[in-house]
């Protein structure tokens, strides 16, 4: 059994590349490279397990070298500090400075940058391990300097067993840390080794992938019955590197031995505990493998619901006598009689209270037969009429339950940490709520929760002479999110929540509670709690309210079954960027356009990605190749073409209407700037195998709201009627066409807006469109894509930043489908970080249909360059 760890999240900013030390003994020295504004270098000098010394680097060595020794083992490091922020340089948040505390009680000088009077600067972090453990590790994010940092602590409490590495100390070290089980497994071969593992964990609903090695062969799977089945032991070989993997799990299943069993065995178990996460070592091979397990729950009750039921018919004639034989516990049997002409007969065998009730109607005549019915519902009991045959026949069902206490998850608190915790636990209902603000903050909420028909009220933090706000949910409603806004504010320690708003399964919004969220630096923070029913709250509090979590009873998934994928990119990129956009012509996609600095273009060359070779090129550039390095651009295809309409460069000139053909490799002018639809960016566009669809935007002077068409065959513009003061002029908003119709979804008026409309072409009629659900907050500048009757859309910005498109804003990652046929709302699974001004469109890749989105502003005001896919599998 190896060494008990806890692994705490990293302080800084999202950019550069992760790194993970993993887990050693302890912790020797500590070499910092100080540059001018920001730690630019990072090594740790690691003691293992057989007292020996290891050493890790990070970052770029630039500017002067600063050293801190730990007289290891009688004295270890049990604090790690320091400052982060965002550096203009390097336009991104990097690490500042650091300290550290010592079981010695010393502390080290500040290591890294500091003002002319040796003061640290930025934002003040400190992170420690419980009860005093030992720092272990490190882990975060580095490149041209260390953009965060986050430390393994020994966790003397733990519950969890890890399991030391089994294998070499080749590759590099990582460690997934702790999940609540794991859903699917993929193992890789490379010749004699296996060479790549892909991890598929559950982080309550939503699934968290790990991918480790080199993918060479096609890999095997093996998928787990999550949650009703865990992996509780895992056995492997190893000679040299890791040679093959078997598991077993709770059921009693054995999968099959992936790899050669060839070398020195290991085996992962410990009883009454089940597989929570992998830690290893790898490069073009699997290195090393070693597990983190947990306990294994304890079997949850089934839980005991009163019978609703429906009684539905009957159906047939109204001749016969009437007979009604009630609801029992359930249906065992039924025999039926027919002859030539009718069904003359029929028999129930009933089951009630653990007794056989039976009850038969009609005349034996004919053959008997004996059937078993289809249940959606559970059957119940039969009502109808018979005499000398049966005339007629209904049925009662009872109601299927839509979720059950088991589907229960706790979601952690946001904000900070109050004096007092608080947990009212999981109901059946939220009823009402009731707000009471202080000046800047909530300083008071009540709750009134429903259960087995029972009113309870919870209340927490302190009334106010302000009174209190009240928001009443209805009795068929549901709240399904809440929005929280909170910061650290001048006089308190830890911070508060300043504002609230709630959302509910009729896409119903509560009015907002606190001040107006306004985002004017990274001290104010934005969370939504959300992914099914809210059912309960925990949180804490002082004098005021601190923070706030949620007790949530998920809704089954019945519009989409898909999974996220990040999309492996080999080679040189274009590099980060937003703003920009993508489409797809066969299994390549085209990226054109967007910025690296707010407001600013980066250049006019027209990428495309292969997803084959999964390597980038640069289109040839023939023909009327466009004037302008755009951001702000949209582009859809048709068929192996793509066009281009409008953006901007950073001057505020506009661009024209292109088309590029990509067989024959050659840019067209098809509409000059100054004719056809108003010069714009940030606009919206779609297309069907005919048109392309031009909506919204940012003229040169303001906000529109006009749709235009381009029809490829006669190569003419019209405009559509315009929608008026229903659908106010936008940009940043989701255009998709659906079976014929053009969608307008959500976007950006001023402030972020959550109404859709749709236009029907064929009537030219405008239409608000009410929806329902889980219904995803006011947002624009997200991924979008249409699957068959659905459209799908995650990311996006949920607040606009105090500096308009110069700052971050708030930006989520939470991605939802809508059925444009029930106008109901569902939220998928999470798969990517949050990120706002996205390229997007719809794919197919691998024979499954998807959105495909790349690049995208961070919640840092950085830049991304990964590509994701959200792959349907069956809708």
């Amino acid at each position: 059994m190896g060494t008990m760890s806890e692994r705490v999240g990293a302080m800084g900013g999202n950019m550069g590349i992760p790194f993970d030390d993993g887990v050693f003994d302890g912790v020797r020295k500590i070499i910092v490279g100080k540059d001018w504004d920001c730690v630019s270098y990072m090594k740790i000098e690691y003691e293992n397990s057989d007292g020996n010394f290891e050493t890790r680097e990070h970052g770029t060595i630039r500017g002067g070298l600063q050293e801190f020794t730990v007289d290891y083992p009688s004295e270890y490091i049990t604090s790690v500090g320091g400052r982060y922020e965002h550096v203009p340089r390097y336009g991104t948040v990097l690490i500042r400075s650091l300290i550290f505390k010592t079981s010695g009680g010393r502390t080290s000088p500040i290591l890294g940058y500091t003002t002319s009077f040796g003061h640290p600067a930025g934002r003040e972090f400190m992170l420690e391990g419980k009860n005093g453990g030992r720092l272990l590790g490190f882990h975060g994010r580095s490149g041209q300097a260390l953009d965060a940092i986050g430390p393994h602590f020994f966790a003397v409490n733990s519950p969890l067993k890890h399991f030391n590495r089994q294998g070499g100390n080749g590759g590099s070290a990582w460690d997934d840390g702790a999940f609540d089980g794991v859903r699917r497994i993929l193992v890789g071969l490379g010749g004699r080794f296996i060479s790549f593992l892909r991890f598929e964990y559950a982080k309550g609903q939503r699934i968290v992938p790990h991918a480790h090695g080199k993918r060479q062969e096609v890999p095997q799977e093996f998928v787990v019955d999550y949650p009703n089945e865990h992996i509780t032991v895992v056995e492997g070989t190893i000679d040299g590197y890791l040679t093959s993997l078997r598991f077993k799990t709770s059921k009693g299943r054995t999968s099959p031995a992936f790899g050669n069993v060839v070398g020195r065995k290991f085996v992962f178990e410990e009883k009454k505990f089940k597989l929570i996460g992998f830690s290893g070592r790898s490069g073009d091979v699997i290195d090393a493998l070693g597990a983190n397990f947990g306990p294994y729950p304890a079997p949850t009750p089934a839980p005991t619901q009163a019978s609703a039921s429906t009684k539905m018919g009957p159906l047939g004639g109204n001749k016969g006598n009437a007979f009604d034989d009630g609801i029992m516990d359930g249906v065992k049997k039924i025999t039926v009689g027919a002859d030539e002409y009718s069904i003359t007969y029929i028999k129930i065998e009933y089951e009630k209270e653990g007794k056989d009730e039976i009850r038969d109607h009609g005349t034996k005549r004919g053959e008997l037969k004996e059937f078993k019915g289809e249940n959606g519902g559970k059957l119940v009991g039969f009502h109808g009429r018979g005499g000398y045959a049966i005339d007629a026949i209904g049925a009662h069902f009872s109601q299927a339950p839509i979720s059950s206490p088991s589907s229960v998850i706790k979601v952690e608190a946001v904000g900070g940490k109050g004096e007092e915790t608080f947990d009212d636990g999981s109901f059946h209902h939220v009823r009402k709520v009731s707000v009471g603000q202080g000046n800047s903050h909530i300083s008071y909420i009540k709750f009134e929760y429903e259960k087995d028909g029972r009113r309870i009220t919870q209340e927490h933090g302190q009334r106010t002479s302000r009174g209190t706000e009240v928001f009443e949910v209805g009795q068929n409603d549901g709240i399904t999110s809440v929005k929280a806004y909170y910061e650290k504010l001048d006089g308190w320690k830890t911070e508060t929540i300043t504002h609230l708003a709630f959302k509910t399964l009729k896409g119903i919004n509560s009015q907002p509670f606190g001040k107006t969220p306004v985002i004017v630096n990274e001290r104010t923070k934005l969370s939504l709690l959300e992914g099914g029913k809210i059912t309960g709250f925990h949180g804490s509090s002082s004098d005021v309210l601190h923070s706030i979590g949620a007790y949530i009873s998920a809704f089954p998934q019945t519009m989409l079954h898909g999974k996220w994928i990040q999309v492996e990119q080999k080679g040189r990129t274009p590099g980060p960027r937003c703003s920009h956009d993508i489409a797809m012509v066969g299994n390549k996609m085209y990226a054109f356009g967007g910025e690296l600095k707010p407001n600013f273009h980066i250049d006019r060359d027209l990428y495309f990605f292969d997803f084959k070779t999964h390597r980038w090129s640069i289109a040839d550039t023939n023909g009327d190749v466009p004037d302008l390095p755009c951001l702000g651009v949209r582009m859809v295809a048709i068929g192996t073409t793509l066009y281009v309409f409008g953006g901007r460069d950073g001057f505020r000139n506009y661009n024209g209407f292109y088309s590029y053909d990509t067989v024959k490799r050659s840019w067209k002018l098809i509409t000059h700037v100054n004719k056809g639809p108003a010069p714009r960016s940030f606009h919206s566009m779609a297309a069907d195998d005919k048109n392309v669809y031009v909506f919204g935007g940012v003229s040169i002077q303001e906000r529109v709201n006009t749709l235009h068409a381009y029809n490829i065959i006669d190569q003419k513009w019209i405009e559509f009627p315009n929608p008026g003061e229903s659908c106010k002029a936008r940009g940043g908003a989701g255009l998709a066409v659906v079976k014929g119709k053009i969608w307008v979804v959500y976007g950006f008026i001023g402030e972020e807006v959550e109404d859709i409309h749709c236009f029907d072409p064929v009537e030219s009629k405008w239409t608000k469109v009410e929806t329902r659900g889980e219904k995803p907050w006011a947002r624009s500048v997200f991924a979008l894509a249409v699957v068959g009757k659905y459209i799908i859309i995650s990311g996006g910005e949920i607040e606009m930043d105090v500096k308009a498109h110069l700052g971050p804003g708030s930006l989520t990652g939470g991605a939802f489908v809508l059925d444009t046929e029930s106008l109901v709302w569902e939220k998928l699974e999470e798969g990517h970080s949050p990120r706002g001004w996205i390229a997007s469109t719809t794919a197919s890749i691998d024979g499954k249909k998807g959105l495909l989105m790349y690049g995208g502003k961070a919640p840092t005001n950085g830049r991304y360059e990964d590509i994701y896919f959200y792959g349907v599998n069956s809708a």
